[in-house]
């Protein structure tokens, strides 16, 4: 269910925007406006809503839900309109979901909060930015994923955004993505390499690899990163990589990024 309210207003459009929102279906006790439309309705909604958006949509008493979690009102059937438009291109062309015919990704090109598809240089801040973001170090310094977390991540990013609704979605399919990639990788510095940053030790100042970063396509591009600090380890936390494991994590069908190394 789909909730859109909004209080009494100063607003010298206050009396027509209610007048709009009670054709639409909506109730009103006085107070505030309730106007719930259910899911079977949202993917064609954005053309009834819009006329409204226009009226309220800059009112600050403004609110929307979606299955009891907070949405933005215009924004979030601005996406039923493009998840409906989508799912129309899909109906005669069964590619269309994938990211590309190669690459089939998460099983829907605009699930995007966290990237399946590994590109750039490997430069950046956010350690949620990834598949291979969501782990945590073992004892034997490799990098272990964190299915079952990415898996959260993305089944909640498919809800909030109303992807869940797409005729054509499928956590099937978001299940057969995961487990086609690596339960662990180890950080060598030819296709992974340590991130750090800075916490506090016993008083000290320490760089902490905390996560991992890919090194780009071709390699020699990669420069590694210079703090002009000596890096020191938390013992209680992990210890240097131990590059002398050579280990390689395991390379998931139907993707360029591990396929590029199929030759070593």
């Amino acid at each position: 269910m789909y909730i859109l309210s909004f209080k009494r207003s100063r607003s010298k459009n206050f009396r027509k925007g209610l007048d709009l929102a009670m054709k639409l279906g909506g109730t009103w006790d006085g107070e505030t406006m309730v106007l719930k439309i259910p899911e079977s309705g949202l993917l064609r909604a954005y053309d009834r809503l819009l006329p409204l958006y226009e009226m309220v949509g800059r009112w600050s008493s403004l609110r929307a839900s979606f299955r009891e979690q907070e949405v933005d009102p215009y924004r979030f059937i601005l996406m039923m309109h493009f998840i409906m438009e989508c799912a129309g291109v899909r109906s005669f062309d069964p590619s269309h979901c994938c990211l590309d015919p190669d690459e089939k990704g998460w099983g829907c090109k605009r699930l995007s909060k966290v990237q399946y598809q590994v590109f750039g240089d490997g430069q950046y801040s956010s350690n949620e930015r990834f598949w291979y973001n969501f782990g945590r170090f073992n004892e034997h310094n490799e990098w272990v994923i964190d299915k079952e977390t990415l898996y959260k991540r993305l089944c909640n990013h498919a809800e909030v955004t109303g992807l869940v609704l797409c005729p054509f979605f499928d956590v099937k399919k978001l299940s057969k993505a995961l487990d086609s990639l690596p339960d662990r990788i180890v950080p060598d510095d030819k296709m992974f390499r340590l991130h750090y940053e800075e916490e506090f030790y016993k008083g000290e100042r320490i760089e902490m690899p905390v996560n991992i970063r890919h090194i780009p396509d071709p390699p020699d591009k990669y420069e590694r990163p210079q703090s002009g600090k000596e890096r020191k380890y938390n013992p209680d936390a992990i210890s240097p990589i131990d590059h002398s494991l050579g280990k390689k994590a395991k390379k998931p069908p139907g993707n360029r990024f591990w396929n590029r190394f199929s030759k070593n």
